[in-house]
């Protein structure tokens, strides 16, 4: 049976839901952007991702271990201050260049921290998009015993 309080709590559910903003929608870019995920050169997927492969160097902070022993488990944290609406990650020790894309909104705290997989030594890039200028940083990182198989 539906009471006062059922009914207040569902149309204040309801107005919850409809309030969310259709710009926290996360882009799904395998299905939109398929040739990033398969190009095995960092430019040829930056190029797929963001149109371009020009970018500014700074605006963003990348921590990542010099040298990572087990390539399987190497923590990378990236952070901006920057209103991005794009940001992605790349590596180039794999077959596949494009590690994550994020869809970000410009009042969101960009601070991201996740492990990715390096079958060797490489480098790290992670790029983001602000009003269609692309800042960026990089770091190489060495891997002594390899993630993928090796």
């Amino acid at each position: 049976m539906l009471n006062r309080r059922n009914f207040l709590g569902l149309g204040l559910g309801a107005i919850a839901v409809a309030a969310i903003p259709s710009s926290l929608s996360a882009e799904d870019f395998r299905a939109s952007k398929p040739k990033a995920w398969t190009a095995t050169k960092v430019d040829d997927a930056v190029k797929e991702i963001f149109g371009t492969t020009t970018t500014t160097q700074g605006g963003i902070s990348l921590t990542a271990p010099d040298i990572a022993e087990n390539g399987a488990v190497i923590p990378i944290s990236f952070k901006t201050d920057l209103k991005a609406s794009k940001i992605a990650v790349f590596q180039d020790a794999n077959p596949e260049s494009a590690v994550a894309v994020f869809t970000t909104t410009p009042d969101m705290v960009l601070d991201y921290a996740f492990r990715i997989k390096m079958a060797k030594t490489g480098t790290v890039t992670v790029i983001a998009d602000v009003g269609g200028k692309l800042h960026s940083v990089s770091k190489e990182i060495k891997v002594t015993i390899g993630g993928c198989g090796g």
